[in-house]
């Protein structure tokens, strides 16, 4: 009895993974999340692609990287120039820019290793920078986004908030602000020992 029910339960494990790996096997592209699908758009793009559009979509992409560190050095600016400096949202834009510097200098050598690769008619060398490329405007696209987020909500309001107080006219006119307490009375407690 115990032999034929192991049979039963290695049957059992061996279907379900069946199963599993077959519904693994199908889940595809619909699985990914939208950050991977724009990836894998633009790679599933490049086969169409020729050099000289590769190139252009390069040039295209380094003016928006290169605004987006521009964006981020104004941000870091007006934030030293406030009146209240926070440091903490100081240091976050440094952080953000010294990073998208970093991966501009990574995108300027790989867009010239593009050049190269396309002078050389070398095109797993010019697929591979290409792909490299797509990768670093998603990151810079992605510290754009952080570096909005290290704003914080103060970028969604315009000028001063404005507070405006209704008060009830039924309503007694009494300041509660000024209320006077009186002393507490207290009672001393007896004491706990006849020599004191």
């Amino acid at each position: 009895m115990r032999i034929a029910s192991k049979g039963w339960v290695v049957s059992a494990i061996a279907v379900a993974f069946a199963v599993g790996m077959t519904a693994a096997a199908q889940e595809g592209p619909a699985a990914r999340g939208s950050g991977e699908d724009d990836l894998a758009l633009a790679f599933e793009q490049e086969a169409g692609l020729t050099p000289q559009e590769q190139l252009g979509w390069a040039d295209e992409k380094y003016t928006t990287v290169v605004q987006t560190r521009e964006y981020a050095a104004r941000l870091l600016a007006a934030a030293r120039q406030a009146d209240r400096p926070d440091i903490v949202k100081i240091n976050c834009l440094n952080n953000k820019l010294m990073e998208i510097n970093a991966q501009i200098q990574s995108f300027e050598d790989r867009r010239n290793s593009l050049r190269e690769a396309i002078r050389l008619n070398d095109n797993d060398r010019r697929m591979h920078e290409y792909r490299v490329l797509v990768v670093v405007y998603q990151k810079v696209q992605s510290l754009r986004m952080e570096v909005e987020a290290c704003i914080g909500e103060e970028m969604g309001y315009v000028g001063a908030p404005a507070v405006t107080v209704l008060q009830d006219p039924n309503l007694t006119p009494f300041d509660f602000t000024t209320v006077d307490v009186p002393e507490p009375l207290l009672d001393r407690p007896p004491h706990a020992s006849g020599f004191y």
